[in-house]
Formats: structure tokens, C-alpha cells, sequence
């Protein structure tokens, strides 16, 4: 190990409740590199905080660790201020990020961070830990760049690893495991073909769906045995990615939780 490097954990505990019939930060925890900044009222009532790493991205061996709870009645979105640049890890240590989010009943969490984006060379693990009470409400999604295409960085990064687990009431409801390890298996066609970028995302909400969002060889959506609500998409372009996924997500919102489209304010 290189006597050069040294390694960085950052530290998000954010604590929603409601005050006067409004969603107020009750509590946060900050330790550099993440923060956030000021929480924004959004026109439907939801509160608003977008999480900013101001360093130049993830490097190898840093660890993160994302903590959200959010009360009965309050309603929490949680974004990112831009995309997560995973660095090189020439020393082969992965960069490691932990989520673990809490609903109560009656509450309500979203989060919807911009696209990870790994470099060649790069080794990312994260696990992500949803854990709600019956009748709490919870929509996430994560956005997949296959490298940094227009630099031929293509399927180059060393691996990414995402786990994303979803219980409600002491049930698990929905579990998503992926592992990626580039190499000649994983440039042939028909693991990501011709596509650059790739999309999941999970709800699980008290409404039901009648409209199933769906676009031939972009994006499909279904309901997993536990009663959770799955999308998956993937595009040769990030815009056009981004665009199949937010129709789908407003849509599910409305039909899952009854509620009005977003109007996220940069």
C-alpha cells in the first residue's frame, strides 16, 4: 500500500418528522465529503435535499454512509447534485457506500440520485437497506453509465456491485443483487449490447397499478412476489434513458402514492 494514500468516510444521518403539518429536518449529521444542501419545499409539500460531495469524485478505498429515517406523515426526496464519478483504484481497493433507509407508517422517502459513473479501472460496492412499516411509502431508482463512453472507456471499469434489498413489516419484500466484472464476457452481445446505460428502480406504495409503464427494448416494469413494484431499463443514450425513466417514475408515483408530479427546482 502506497504510504500516499489515504481514504475517506463520509458520514449523512438525515431524521424527517413533521412540525405544524409540514415536513421539517428534525436532525442531520454531516462528516466531509458529504453534506447537503438546505432542504427546499416543494409546490406538493415534500421536502427536498440534494446530497453534494464537492471533492472530485469516489476514490478507491473511501466509504460512504447514507442514513435516512423519515416519520409518519412527512414526505422526503432525496437527490444528488450530480453524477457519482468513481476514480481509478489502482491499489485495487473498492469504494464502498452503505444506504440505509427507514419509514414509518404513514411516511413517505424517495430517492433519486443522478447516474453513477465509473471509471476505467474503477471497483464500486454498495448495499442499499430499505427497511418500512406497513403502510409507508418508498420509491428508488439508480442510474448505470457503462463507463465514460465518449473517452472509450466502455465495460473498462473493474467492478460494480449493487445490492438492493426492501422490507416491509419484518418481510422482505424485494431483492436486487448485481455484480459486473468486465471482460470479454460482458462485451459480447446480449448482456448489454449495444446500450451504454441501464436503469433499475423499486416502489412500494398503498395504490394500485392498472398502467404498467413500458417501452419495447427500453424499459419493462412488473410487481415482484413480495408486492413490490421493479423497473428496468437500459438505452444507448443517456438523455433518452433519462427520459423513459422519468415518465415511468411520475407515473408509478401517481398510481402507487396519488401523487402530483414533482417539480424539482436546481
Amino acid at each position: 500500500m502506497s504510504l500516499l494514500r489515504h481514504t475517506r468516510t463520509g458520514l449523512l444521518h438525515l431524521h424527517f418528522g413533521m412540525r405544524n403539518g409540514r415536513t421539517v429536518l428534525l436532525r442531520d449529521l454531516q462528516k466531509a465529503p458529504l453534506m447537503i444542501v438546505r432542504p427546499f419545499e416543494l409546490p406538493c409539500g415534500t421536502l427536498m435535499v440534494f446530497v453534494v460531495n464537492p471533492t472530485g469524485g469516489v476514490l478507491g478505498g473511501d466509504h460512504s454512509e447514507l442514513r435516512v429515517t423519515v416519520d409518519g406523515g412527512a414526505r422526503a426526496l432525496v437527490l444528488t447534485q450530480s453524477a457519482t464519478r468513481v476514480q481509478p483504484s489502482p491499489d485495487g481497493e473498492a469504494a464502498t457506500q452503505e444506504l440505509h433507509l427507514k419509514v414509518a407508517a404513514g411516511g413517505r422517502l424517495e430517492v433519486y440520485p443522478e447516474r453513477t459513473l465509473p471509471f476505467a479501472g474503477s471497483i464500486f460496492r454498495q448495499h442499499l437497506r430499505a427497511e418500512l412499516e406497513e403502510g409507508a411509502e418508498l420509491g428508488v431508482t439508480e442510474t448505470l453509465a457503462s463507463g465514460r463512453v465518449g473517452m472509450g472507456e466502455r465495460l473498462r471499469f473493474g467492478e460494480y456491485a449493487s445490492r438492493v434489498e426492501v422490507w416491509r413489516a419484518g418481510r422482505r419484500v424485494y431483492l436486487d443483487a448485481l455484480r459486473l466484472c468486465p471482460g470479454d464476457h460482458t462485451r459480447a452481445p446480449g448482456v448489454w449490447g449495444g446500450h451504454n446505460y441501464a436503469a433499475s428502480g423499486v416502489w412500494v406504495g398503498s395504490g394500485e397499478v392498472k398502467d404498467w409503464p413500458a417501452v419495447p427494448g427500453l424499459l419493462a416494469t412488473g410487481r415482484s412476489a413480495g408486492g413490490a413494484v421493479w423497473l428496468r431499463a437500459s438505452a444507448e443514450r443517456g438523455p433518452e434513458l433519462d427520459a423513459a425513466l422519468n415518465v415511468a417514475r411520475e407515473s408509478l408515483r401517481g398510481q402507487l402514492f396519488g401523487a402530483a408530479a414533482l417539480q424539482i427546482r436546481r
